[in-house]
Formats: structure tokens, C-alpha cells, sequence
């Protein structure tokens, strides 16, 4: 793996004119304000943990090169959105009517204000947002059948919005548009099953642009519209691709494609197609795993692609860029499970900021790179090299001896052209005017130990404050101010329980009862701090999984994507961390739509999912499974109660992937009277589609005791003449 370390390797440097002594005292009571510079290398930091958030995310930057984001509020089944101003995060809801903000796609005015796209599950339509200075506004877009995801909005030059999005009822590619007669859409392509994963963009005569997944092909599409209607390409066949499509046209009008090859058990490797005057060429960027879901792609201003992604073998979010001596790779978070839902945007620098999902902890997480400070000289006089200090990327710690005192001035006065001469100016420019000269000197004396101008501010977050045992809770420091230690304490009324350090520990509280949380951010050179506190309150231990979505009570069918809800324990084994079908449920389980009916898809060997039963009375039970195996080879099931093995289904083959048939299981399932655990193993099997699940009660035969017939009045003894109307006696038969 290659890892870049610096992005602009130019260190600036200004001569600057030698000041006398008897200056100094005449300006040194002058106050100048401070200079900020990002901090190097990769920074990220939790955006909201207010409950499991941030699915979905959309990131653009405004003109100042603040972020904003959309994303998905799972826990209340809302459209949020976030944005920074400084250093501080704001959160907000956009529209909470129903279940609403899955494929949200994000868009800024020309003034900074956010347009967002997004799909409302509760009524199965495309919906629209925006947010002026009366607050966020909603309407409906389209609601014709099941329509609305995969959603990918731009903005033309007029600021009205345009919409690739999915018609789930047909499988159809769609297109929105607004102007000022109101919202028009239209069919692009309805040719088989796509429309999956489309990326919008609009060319400079506002033309748009659109790649998709066509499903029943597995191939990556494009669609452009000139004035002579629609026109369609296709970019890549080779395997299973087009999964996670990013869309983004050069200054030439040319495309660039981020997607994911998703070609089963061989490749699942990201991929990036660009199109010239000789057609369309792909490369493979990254083959290290399961790479490439959730592709995000930009373009530096040099016109080379830069890509986030998420790596499902490493359950970490991953950066790719290219530049003439080919691609490099890092990794930029690793703290969990995080990078699923990733969201790439570049600063007017170039630099990368990511929005992302923290799967761990159920956050909103944002990721941003700044070029490295380069290496210090000690300078000449000093004790070792400068040191920041405070964070703010200033060396004010000039001589190296480890505080902030008038040492440092008089050092900097002393050896300010030497300064200037060898050392970077970004990290001796104290009043941000561009240049290395008598007024930083002044700025460093008048900022030393003076807690009134840049205060400390302890504060932090958890992604939950109330559970049962055992509890895990993910605190992040938000505190702000010139602090360099941050210390935990975790406390069961006045007796502390464990202590931390560092910007975001983990804590999982093991015993029920009532915790209390502080935080002390303190500067230890000059011994100023500030404490803050939260409550946790912990409950006894959790039961077993829950049914999803109610109660499954026998006999009965149950779907097969309404597997149970993990509370106590997993409620499912999955080898990706991905929905590979990006439908119904947003865990690990993949999930597909086909002709408005879900299934359980993407099956490898090791899978397996839980489904809690209810029976009123204990007896014994019929299963039945319909799935389709599309190739010709019977492939055994492995069904398990209560986690004991219940027997096996056969399945044989189908003929195709969306023709299912009911295959049953090798014997019955004795099921006695209350809630169990059935569970469907896919074990050394693979590449089915299940639909669904039937449970049938078996009714005992009765026995019947056959009583045989009876001669009438009596026996008649042969040879004898016998009356007709002596007929026999009836028993089980008809005399």
C-alpha cells in the first residue's frame, strides 16, 4: 500500500528586515489577532451521535469551504442535516413526516443554501427539501407507484434542481426537473431491471448526465440527453459492475466513474472508467479485499480522480488518489466498523473531507486531511526544536524547552531573519499577515499565559447515555481552547469506577445503575482547566432477540428479510458488512428488491439468520423454504431450533435467480408452546435468493378401530338357504 505523507511539499519563506531592541517595548502591548492552521494528516471527528444517524450521507462545502451534510436519522426514521461553522458542529431535522431521508443527495445554492433529495419510505416517494431564511420547506416530487431511490441531485446554473432516481414499481431509470411550471419527470431507460445506483451530473449547457447499474445485465450504463432526446453507452461488462457508481465530468465535459465490481467469490474490487475521443477505458484501483462499496469521486483541480471508499474485508474507510506516477491507497479510519455511505469533497486546495457512517457506534462521522507540518530546526540559541503547544499549529514554544514564556520572545526577536530564512511560515506567521516580521513578535509576547483571550471550554459527546447491561457508550471530546490533556472520570455516585484519557474513549459499563461521566480539559502549563459532566444510566442485563417486525406467530410464513432484531445476541451471520441489495433493512443482511418483492440475496457459505416464533400449543411443524438457485446443483440447508439441529432442505435447482420454488424440509419440527429460535444456516452453501419461510401445522392422523360386520339374526351356517331380508348387521363398512 502506498501512503502519501505530503500533499504540497513547498515550504514558503520570507526574508525579513532586523528590528532594534528599543522597538520591541514600544509595540509589545499591541494585540493582533491569531492565525489558525489545520492540524496535519487525517482529523476526523463524531458529527452527531444522537442515536444511530448518519446512513446516507451527502457532503458539499460551501464557497468558505465549511461542510454540510445530509444524512439518515435511523432512530427516528428522519432527513437530518448538519453543517460547521469554526469548529463548532450544528445539527438539525429537515423533514420528519413518516419514514423519510434514505438516499439523500445533497446540493448547495449559489448562496450556500442546501438542496436535498431524498427518498420517503412511508408513502414510497421522491421528495425534495430546501431551507431559506423562514426554515426547511418540503415537497412531494413524483409518487406514481414506488418511486424515489437511488436518488443523485445537481443544481443547473439557474439554481433549479434536477433528480436521477430509481422507479422501483417498473425497475425503471427516472429523471426530475423543476422550473417555474412546477416539477416534470421522465422515463430515460426501462429496458430489463436497472436503474440501480445512479449518479447525476450536468454538463456546462445544463445537459444531464447519469450512470447506473443495470441489474438484470450486470453491467454499468450512461445516459446523456442533447436536444435530440436520450442516448445510452455501456461503460463496463466485464463481471458483475456498477454497484455504487459516483459520476463527475472533467473541465472537457468528459465522464469519470468511481463504481464497484461486485463479481461474486472473484473479484469485488473498486474500479474507476473514464471516456476520451478513442471511447470508454477502466482500471482496476484497489483489489486488496472486498474494496469499493460506497464510492465517492472528485477531481482535484489538476483534473485527477480522487476516491473514498469503504473496505468491507477491514471494515475500514479507504482514500484512493491518482497522479502521474499511477494510484495510491490509505487507509483513513480504522477505529470500528466506519466508512459505509461515504460522501467525497475537495477544498479549493485540493484537499479531501469525507462524510461517512460509523457502524460501530451508530454515528455521523467526518474525515479531513490537511498537508503535514513540516519537520523544525532547533533554532540557533534554543533548546531543541520549536513546539506547538496548543494545537493551533503555531510554534509558540520557540525555544524548544517545553513552555510558552518571554524566553521564546526574545529567541524569536533574536533569530527572526534566520527564522525566516529556514523555517516554514505557517509556523512562526502568529498574526496570519503573510509574513515573518516585528508584529509576530509582538503577537507572541501579548498572548503569553493570557487565559482571558483564549479561554478553555470542556465538553463531549456520547452516542448513548441509557441501556441495558453491558453498555458500550463512545464519548468524543468537543471541548475548544489552548488545552493539551483531557482526563475521564467515571463515577457510581461519589466512588469513581475508572478513569480515561484521550479525545474518544470507550466505556462499557457492566453493572446496572447510575453513572456520572466528567471530562476535565486542562492546559498543564499553566494549569487552567474546565470539567464537564454527563449522567449514564445503565439497566439490567438485555433478553433475548426480538422479532422483526412483530411477533411471528405459527402456523404462518415469515419473509425472509424479517430476520430478528440483535438484542441479546447476533440475530444474524453475515460475511459482508454491507446490504449488497441496499433495500428494506440497512445492517449486513443483503436485501433486494425484484418486481416489488424483497428477498434475502448474495448468499455465501457461513451465512445464517434467527427468526423468533411464537406457538400457542406445542406440536409439530411442516418447513418449507422458497428460494431460487439458478445453478444446477442441490444444495443442502441447514435449519437449526433453539440452536440444536433440526434437520436440512434440499434446495434444487431453479433454472434463474428470480424464479423460486418451495423445497421442504427433511422431517418436522416438534415446537413446543411459547417463543424459539429457528435458524436458516447456510452452511459450505452459496448463491441462492430466498424469499420466505412457511411453517405448517402437521394434524395427527386419527386411528380408527374397524369393527367388522355382523350376520343377521344370526350366523348363517353353509350350505343354507338365506332370507333376503336378513342382511348383515353394519359395522365400519355398508351392510
Amino acid at each position: 500500500m502506498l501512503v502519501v505523507t505530503v500533499r504540497d511539499g513547498r515550504i514558503a519563506r520570507t526574508l525579513s528586515l532586523r528590528f532594534p531592541a528599543v522597538l520591541l517595548a514600544a509595540v509589545l502591548l499591541v494585540v493582533f489577532g491569531t492565525a489558525t492552521v489545520s492540524a496535519a494528516g487525517w482529523q476526523t471527528e463524531t458529527v452527531d451521535a444522537s442515536g444511530r444517524v448518519g446512513l446516507f450521507t451527502s457532503l458539499a462545502l460551501d464557497d468558505a469551504g465549511n461542510p454540510r451534510i445530509s444524512y439518515f436519522d435511523d432512530t427516528n426514521g428522519a432527513l437530518k442535516y448538519a453543517w460547521r461553522d469554526g469548529s463548532c458542529w450544528h445539527t438539525e431535522t429537515a423533514d420528519a413526516a413518516g419514514t423519510v431521508g434514505r438516499w439523500s443527495s445533497l446540493a448547495l445554492d449559489s448562496a450556500g443554501n442546501p438542496r436535498i433529495s431524498y427518498f420517503d419510505e412511508t408513502n414510497d416517494d421522491l421528495k425534495f427539501a430546501w431551507r431559506d431564511e423562514s426554515g426547511w420547506q418540503t415537497e412531494t416530487v413524483a409518487w406514481d407507484g414506488w418511486v424515489g431511490e437511488f436518488t443523485s441531485l445537481a443544481l443547473d446554473t439557474a439554481g433549479n434542481p434536477r433528480v436521477s432516481y430509481l422507479d422501483r414499481t417498473y425497475n425503471d431509470l427516472m429523471y426530475a426537473w423543476r422550473n417555474e411550471t412546477g416539477w416534470h419527470t421522465e422515463r430515460v431507460d426501462a429496458y430489463g431491471i436497472l436503474g440501480w445506483y445512479t449518479s447525476l451530473a450536468l454538463d456546462s449547457d445544463g445537459n444531464p448526465r447519469i450512470t447506473y447499474l443495470v441489474e438484470w445485465t450486470d453491467d454499468l450504463k450512461y445516459a446523456w440527453r442533447n436536444e435530440s432526446g436520450w442516448h445510452f453507452e455501456v461503460v463496463d461488462t466485464e463481471g458483475y459492475v456498477g454497484k455504487c457508481s459516483s459520476l463527475v465530468l472533467d473541465a472537457a465535459g468528459n465522464p469519470r466513474v468511481s463504481y464497484f465490481d461486485d463479481t461474486f467469490e472473484n473479484k469485488d474490487d473498486l474500479k474507476y472508467a473514464w471516456r476520451d475521443d478513442a471511447g470508454w477505458h477502466n482500471e482496476t484501483v484497489d483489489t486488496e479485499g472486498q474494496v469499493g462499496w460506497d464510492t465517492s469521486l472528485a477531481l482535484d483541480p489538476a483534473g485527477d480522480p480522487r476516491i473514498s471508499y469503504f473496505d468491507d474485508t477491514n471494515n475500514d474507510l479507504k482514500y484512493a488518489w491518482k497522479d502521474a506516477a499511477g494510484w495510491h491507497l490509505e487507509v483513513v479510519d480504522a477505529a470500528g466498523v466506519v466508512g459505509q455511505w461515504t460522501s467525497l469533497a475537495l477544498d479549493g486546495a485540493g484537499n479531501p473531507r469525507i462524510s461517512y457512517f460509523d457502524t460501530t457506534n451508530g454515528d455521523l462521522k467526518y474525515a479531513a486531511y490537511s498537508p503535514p507540518p513540516p519537520v523544525l530546526e532547533t533554532v540557533p540559541g534554543g533548546a531543541a526544536a520549536p513546539a506547538d503547544l496548543d494545537g493551533d499549529g503555531l510554534s509558540e514554544d520557540v525555544n524548544g524547552n517545553g513552555r510558552k514564556d518571554f524566553a521564546d520572545v526574545t529567541l524569536f526577536f533574536v533569530q527572526m531573519e534566520w527564522i525566516a530564512a529556514n523555517m516554514p511560515l505557517s509556523a512562526f506567521d502568529y498574526n496570519g499577515n503573510g509574513r515573518i516580521d516585528f508584529a509576530d513578535a509582538a503577537r507572541l509576547f501579548t498572548t503569553l499565559g493570557d487565559p482571558v483571550a483564549t479561554p478553555i471550554a470542556a465538553a463531549f459527546t456520547a452516542n448513548t447515555t441509557t441501556g441495558p447491561a453491558p453498555l458500550a457508550v463512545r464519548f468524543a471530546s468537543t471541548s475548544t481552547g489552548p488545552f493539551d490533556d483531557l482526563a475521564w472520570t467515571v463515577s457510581s455516585g461519589r466512588e469513581p469506577v475508572a478513569t480515561m484519557n484521550g479525545t474518544a474513549p470507550e466505556y462499557t459499563f457492566e453493572a446496572a445503575g447510575a453513572y456520572t461521566v466528567a471530562l476535565t480539559a486542562r492546559n498543564t502549563s499553566t494549569n487552567r482547566s474546565d470539567t464537564a459532566t454527563q449522567s449514564v444510566t445503565v439497566t439490567g442485563p438485555a433478553g433475548a432477540n426480538l422479532p422483526y417486525p412483530a411477533a411471528h406467530v405459527l402456523p404462518g410464513r415469515v419473509e425472509a428479510e424479517d430476520y430478528d432484531v440483535s438484542v441479546g445476541s447476533p440475530a444474524y451471520a453475515d460475511t459482508t458488512a454491507i446490504n449488497e441489495g441496499g433495500a428494506y433493512r440497512f445492517d449486513a443482511v443483503d436485501i433486494e428488491v425484484i418486481s416489488g418483492n424483497y428477498d434475502v440475496g448474495w448468499i455465501r457459505s457461513g451465512e445464517s439468520l434467527n427468526y423468533s416464533v411464537d406457538t400457542i400449543a406445542p406440536g409439530d411443524f411442516a418447513l418449507t423454504l422458497n428460494v431460487a438457485n439458478a445453478e444446477a446443483i442441490t444444495k443442502p440447508v441447514q435449519v437449526y431450533l433453539d440452536g440444536v439441529p433440526a434437520g436440512e432442505v434440499r434446495v434444487g435447482p431453479t433454472g434463474n435467480w428470480v424464479v423460486f420454488r418451495e423445497f421442504a424440509a427433511s422431517a418436522p419440527l416438534a415446537i413446543p408452546e411459547g417463543r424459539h429460535v429457528l435458524t436458516i444456516a447456510f452452511e459450505g452453501v452459496e448463491k441462492m435468493n430466498f424469499d420466505w419461510l412457511h411453517l405448517a401445522a402437521i394434524v395427527p392422523t386419527p386411528t380408527v378401530t374397524v369393527v367388522p360386520e355382523a350376520p343377521y339374526p344370526a350366523a348363517h351356517i353353509l350350505p343354507a338357504t338365506i332370507e333376503a331380508e336378513d342382511f348383515d348387521l353394519g359395522g365400519e363398512g355398508v351392510a
